[in-house]
């Protein structure tokens, strides 16, 4: 009987001498080759005793049939043009995982012949990991033949190799790890994944519902995409509503546009919704993207524009596959989504997304404020002349009720009010009075907000933003603005 090197536990005494044996040769040679001023011999060369076990074109592959240890087998046929489908189903495999399989299967390479003699393994099979092999795969060809391989444990050499065997051969093969990862295929990773199609700057709506279909966080757009205040006109209106803040909204989308479904799980049938707690989702979010057009520079450098209908895609969220991963519906199929990935949109604290700032039109988008206070009206009126850069706003005039003012005054004024922040939230419970003091704030594209402010406290106003009153700041925290003969 041949005998094979079996997986061997090397002992860390035997790798220090080694070392040091290593070490001291080493010097021996150097030395020598120093006192002979001889060149150095030609560099040992690694004997190869790899071989090809199939040779066979692509096109010849019929048939792949998979079993993973402990799993149940499943096959995989080759269509008409060439695609791998799995017998029964409706989708082919991703195009990188079929052309791995097929050239594992029809150009399969072994790395060595370790014994011929079928003894040596048969004897004691669990001692090459294959009487549980890791996975055995079936290969049918377009002339009828077949070969099935038995791939098990690691041979233990310093090279990354397995034990493989073939059906019909009393041969005991080494083979690469490549190799065997290569077969050893998840019968899930073979789906195709689609991405959802979901453009940042079409969008205008994001909804979280629970189990019942009750809102739990929801932010929309007041006006169009393409207003040149959009991205200061969202609004919180769900559990309770509130101007958005730009950044967190910006930091929302693109956790939309970032959203990417994980591994296939299996179609949405009754069975399987209600196996993986989507019978009843606990949670549905849906993104609304209006009608549009986005650009793209391609490899040529022209800038392609394509249009957009309006559309919406929606996620439903199962029970957690683990700490790491949720089961989640797409259309007709069920993926694993990382929860990190869907955590932003469907583990949301609205109120942290709610605006920290009293004023949220951008001078650039204004076209009048108004201040009511103690019965008296200031109207800033800005208009545009023939100068006016009307992207920077550079250019413009002001009035203030009807007569004309320097514009770089109401600029610098307007500017420190912008940066006005909120001194806290108020509690539950508060009150407050009747408004003493009113802003009123008109845009470019036709849109009002206002701001208001009531005694809450004697030493701080409640701010009432579009309606709406979360906050407060303390007394004389709005700025000033500038008065008539400034």
């Amino acid at each position: 009987m041949q005998k094979v090197e079996r997986r061997k536990h090397r002992g860390g005494r035997k790798r220090v001498w080694l070392a040091a044996a290593a070490v001291l040769l080493a010097g021996s040679v150097t030395a020598a080759v120093l006192l002979s001023r001889k060149p150095p011999a030609e560099p040992l060369t690694k004997e190869d005793y790899s071989g090809l076990l199939v040779s066979r074109e692509a096109e010849e592959l019929v048939s792949v049939t998979i079993e993973r240890r402990g799993e149940e087998p499943w096959t995989l046929i080759r269509t008409e043009n060439g695609e791998l489908m799995p017998e029964g189903g409706e989708w082919t495999v991703s195009e990188n995982q079929a052309r791995k399989l097929t050239e594992s299967l029809t150009q399969l390479r072994y790395e060595e012949i370790l014994s011929e003699d079928a003894e040596v393994y048969r004897e004691h099979p669990e001692d090459f990991g294959l009487k549980y092999p890791l996975v055995t795969v079936t290969g049918v060809y377009t002339d009828g033949k077949q070969v099935t391989l038995r791939i098990g444990g690691d041979t233990g050499m310093e090279e990354s190799r397995r034990y493989m065997t073939v059906e019909g051969d009393d041969r005991l093969y080494a083979v690469s790890n490549g190799v065997a990862e290569d077969l050893d295929m998840e019968y899930a990773l073979l789906h195709p994944v689609p991405k959802p199609e979901i453009y940042e700057a079409l969008l205008d709506r994001i909804t979280l519902t629970d189990r019942e279909g009750g809102k739990i966080a929801e932010w929309q757009l007041r006006g169009k995409i393409t207003d040149r205040d959009a991205g200061t006109n969202w609004m919180i209106t769900a559990p309770f509503n509130y101007p958005a803040d730009e950044e967190a909204i910006s930091n929302l989308k693109k956790s939309a546009g970032n959203l990417r479904l994980g591994v296939y799980t299996a179609p949405a049938t009754a069975e399987n919704l209600e196996k993986y707690g989507l019978k009843q989702p606990e949670k549905t979010l849906e993104i609304h993207m209006a009608a549009g057009s986005t650009g793209t520079v391609g490899e040529s450098g022209v800038y392609d524009v394509q249009e957009h209908d309006e559309s919406t895609v929606r996620l439903y969220i199962g029970q957690p596959r683990d700490e790491a991963a949720d089961y989640v519906r797409y259309g007709e199929e069920i993926f694993t989504v990382s929860h990190f990935t869907l955590a932003a949109l469907t583990d949301p604290t609205p109120v942290k997304s709610a605006a920290r700032y009293p004023v949220l039109t951008p001078l650039a988008s204004l076209e009048s404020l108004t201040v009511e206070e103690n019965g008296e009206i200031s109207e800033y009126t800005l208009a545009e002349t023939e100068e006016s850069d009307t992207a920077s706003g550079e250019g413009r005039e002001c009035r203030l009720n009807g007569e004309k003012m320097e514009y770089s005054t109401f600029e610098a004024a307007y500017q420190r009010l912008l940066t006005v922040t909120f001194s806290g939230e108020l509690p539950a419970g508060a009150a407050w009075k009747e408004p003493y003091k009113k802003y009123t704030f008109r845009t470019l594209s036709g849109g009002t907000h206002t701001v208001t402010l009531s005694d809450w406290d004697g030493v701080h106003d409640a701010v009432t933003v579009d309606g709406s009153t979360l906050f407060y700041l303390i007394k004389g925290g709005m700025t000033e603005l500038p008065s008539a003969g400034q």
